[in-house]
């Protein structure tokens, strides 16, 4: 019986926004902005500077650097404290506020790897929401009007979490086997989300409809 639903989405194609509709009709908490603000007061750092870094990878050369601000990159192979948390240490705090969402459930995930990450567990519905490049672009217009380059920017942040889940979770996000639902959202965000939450209820006859 599904209580909770992941959503993995291309940057531009409406995925948040489908989410936040499941959770209305489901009457469930939308979980989004709110990881990086719980995993930013867990590890005690600005939530601005969490956010900067969401769905970011740590690089090689970062590490590399890191290894050498501190005494050379022997100290690279051995687990470290540091007064100020990395993306690492970030995504572990990030996993964490992810798991424990999970535990509670009745609510949507948005990103952060959180389909790839819960997959084995079978009370979690897993979506990718997906949309033709013309219908991001036209999206993502609205939304950062000053850009010059859209299919540059919409290939940069694709390409920034599918990394970040592949280097933390082993998985390619764009893989249609990972998910239960791959929906495209030219249907609409209200019939994408009343699809979703049709098959959330068809689990559980006993929930209310809620519209």
């Amino acid at each position: 019986m599904f209580n909770v639903v992941t959503i993995s989405r291309e940057y531009g194609s409406g995925g948040a926004e489908i989410g936040r509709k499941v959770a209305t009709l489901l009457n469930w908490e939308c979980i989004d902005k709110q990881i990086i603000e719980r995993a930013a007061s867990l590890a005690q750092v600005d939530a601005e500077w969490a956010a900067a870094i969401d769905e970011h990878a740590v690089t090689w050369w970062e590490k590399v650097l890191w290894g050498f601000r501190k005494g050379g990159p022997d100290l690279l192979l051995v687990d470290r404290e540091d007064d100020c948390p990395d993306r690492d240490t970030m995504q572990r705090f990030t996993a964490h506020v992810i798991e424990q969402a999970a535990k509670v459930g009745n609510c949507v995930i948005l990103g952060r790897g959180a389909g790839c990450m819960l997959r084995h567990q079978k009370h979690i519905l897993r979506v990718l929401v997906c949309a033709p490049l013309s219908e991001k672009i036209e999206r993502v217009k609205r939304r950062h009007p000053e850009e010059k380059d859209l299919r540059a920017l919409l290939a940069r942040r694709d390409a920034e979490r599918s990394g970040y889940v592949q280097t933390y979770y082993g998985w390619d996000p764009a893989d249609p086997r990972i998910y239960h639902l791959c929906i495209n959202s030219t249907l609409g965000i209200d019939m994408c989300g009343e699809l979703i939450a049709s098959i959330i209820r068809s689990a559980r006859p006993d929930m209310p409809v809620n519209t």
